[in-house]
């Protein structure tokens, strides 16, 4: 059993050291010298799909934003996925008004996956640049993408950065920290071993050849984004990072939806990690097997650390029928926690810093919510993990279209009361002694966690300095007190930091050796023609011929997933 607890300490220490190096070295390698934007020889046209379901309190602003964007070739096409409130009217008013906008109408609710390819149906732009209706498209994340799908023919996909628009309440500003020091870190070292786990869905542009080599997005999986991620890799196609395409995201405000948000994340890697298990242990597919093994200690991590809860909740409540073998005290961490919390506040740092280069609204100050990262977040990952895994295994394969769910709009919300006819719970919930009183419980309890930061980070200190003193003084010392023991602890660490460092070192100068020195910029990439269009969607080429013409398109799938038009329109 200490070979459990050993592993919950451990495994985030390490891994948090894993990814601050990662993330360091992708850095020094490729972001500090890009600071302008890129200037490309040649401008391909881009399609960016909106796909949309009841967005009408957001569609609007969206639409208008990305009309703006400093891109000079590219057509904006909305699809509305069976929409049951505005969002229909507002997108056929919109075309209009907005030149370059084009838009499908699903006559029922499929799902993002199927919405997705609907857009890619209609036009015959060579990539396809997905957002989320809520989301706003920096306007030159474009041109940071281009560059790398002209710089390399076998690169299938560009993943973004996505933002935090969203920082009033307190589970927002810890967000803030965690796609900083999280999922940044995470995707720049993943980037530097050669694979990663996930595009980000709300901010990734295609290469259509690729999608079109895989099948485009698959229907019944509860997260597209990890799925076609896998299915483009596997086939070998690249999947890159770039930090400097920023997208503005809204994030869960309360703890409900965020919640469905990390089950539905933890499913979607789930269902991945079977539906193509049997591939990922082909020769052909073994620079997935990091990813892949990586995703499957997590967790095994996320069950131990429940057990450890198990253990501690048995241990105080129940100790005259809890076994002395599984007897965990307390969950306040000892020593292993002040080592932990330390290391877990300089990986925020370095996060915040690397992605402070992009935002003038000073990230760093940020870090004061730091804080609740371990308090909070690691239970939910772990909680929602333990959840997810025995869902997705059960609904494996059972799922035939993950459709979407209405969306709530808490932070559009709040600034609606300021509008004519704004209802009484908006001027309530917006009254200045409200957003007082908010403010006042928000401060007292994070003055609270951070008593508890301060119990953990400060023995640390102080054993700091006691081992300076010993280092300077230690002729005039009467006795070592466990000086040695600590000294060999401290080697012990350091070595094993050291052992990472080398390990990652030379997996990321393999990788150059073994695929950096290949010249594929004088390969031609490949291209979807509209005759291979129309067999891959089972339309004739006439079909395909009017919907790349059509302003306004109206269609429904069949029961084999085959795209079945029911009425196009040119007029503006």
């Amino acid at each position: 059993m200490e070979f459990i607890f050993f592993f919950v300490f451990f495994y985030p220490l390490f891994m948090s050291i894993f990814w601050m190096m990662g993330a360091v070295i992708f850095y020094i390698r490729r972001e500090r010298k890009e600071r302008e934007v890129p200037k490309l020889d040649v401008y391909p046209r881009v399609a960016i799909l909106v796909p949309c379901h009841n967005e009408e309190v957001v569609i609007r602003d969206a639409l208008i934003q990305l009309s703006y964007n400093r891109y000079p070739n590219f057509e904006i096409i909305a699809i509305n996925d069976g929409s049951t409130d505005r969002t229909g009217a507002i997108l056929e008013e919109l075309t209009g008004k907005i030149e370059r906008l084009r838009v499908v109408t699903l006559s029922k609710n499929m799902g993002k996956a199927m919405a997705l390819k609907a857009g890619a149906v209609v036009s015959t732009s060579e990539f396809l640049m997905c957002i989320d209706a809520d989301a706003l498209l920096d306007k030159d994340a474009i041109f940071w993408m281009m560059q790398h799908f002209l710089d390399g023919p076998r690169v299938g996909a560009v993943t973004g950065n996505p933002r935090v628009v969203n920082r009033a309440s307190l589970l927002a500003r810890i967000q803030i920290g965690e796609f900083s020091a999280i999922v940044g870190m995470i995707k720049r070292t993943q980037r530097k071993l050669g694979r990663i786990f996930t595009v980000s869905g709300v901010n990734t542009c295609f290469r259509r050849a690729a999608l079109h080599s895989v099948g485009y997005w698959s229907p019944d999986t509860v997260t597209e984004d990890i799925d076609i991620s896998w299915k483009l890799q596997l086939k070998h196609w690249d999947i890159r990072y770039e930090p400097h395409a920023l997208t503005w995201i809204l994030v869960p405000e309360s703890l409900r939806p965020l919640w469905r948000q990390r089950v539905r994340w933890a499913q979607g890697g789930v269902e991945a990690a079977l539906k193509y298990a049997k591939q990922i242990f082909r020769w052909d597919s073994r620079r997935m097997w990091t990813v892949y093994i990586d995703y499957w200690i997590a967790v095994v991590w996320c069950y131990a650390f429940a057990f450890t809860v198990l253990c501690w909740f048995g241990t105080n409540y129940y100790p005259e029928y809890w076994p002395d073998t599984l007897a965990v005290e307390t969950l306040i961490p000892g020593w292993t926690g002040v080592i932990l919390a330390f290391t877990c506040l300089c990986q925020f740092t370095i996060g915040l810093i690397l992605d402070n280069f992009y935002e003038k609204r000073g990230l760093l100050r940020y870090l004061f919510w730091a804080i609740w990262y371990p308090a909070i977040y690691w239970i939910i990952s772990a909680a929602s993990t333990v959840v997810a895994v025995p869902k997705g295994i059960y609904k494996y394969g059972k799922i035939h279209y993950a459709v979407w769910r209405s969306p709530q709009r808490r932070l559009r919300d709040l600034f609606i009361w300021a509008r004519p006819g704004a209802n009484e719970r908006h001027l309530f919930l917006d009254h200045p002694i409200m957003v007082y009183s908010r403010r006042v419980a928000e401060l007292m309890i994070t003055v609270i966690f951070w008593g508890l930061w301060t119990y953990l980070v400060t023995p640390l200190l102080s054993l700091g300095l006691w081992y300076l003193g010993i280092t300077l003084f230690i002729d005039r010392m009467i006795t070592l007190g466990g000086y040695e023991t600590f000294a060999k602890q401290l080697f012990n660490y350091g070595l094993a930091v050291f052992a990472m460092w080398l390990l990652l070192t030379l997996w990321v100068t393999w990788n150059l050796r073994r695929y950096g020195e290949r010249n594929r910029r004088n390969v031609k990439p490949p291209h979807v023609t509209k005759e291979q269009m129309a067999e891959a969607m089972h339309l004739s080429l006439d079909t395909i011929q009017k919907l790349i013409k059509s302003r306004v398109t109206y269609l429904h799938f069949d029961k084999h997933e085959h795209p079945v038009i029911e009425k196009t329109s040119v007029d503006r």
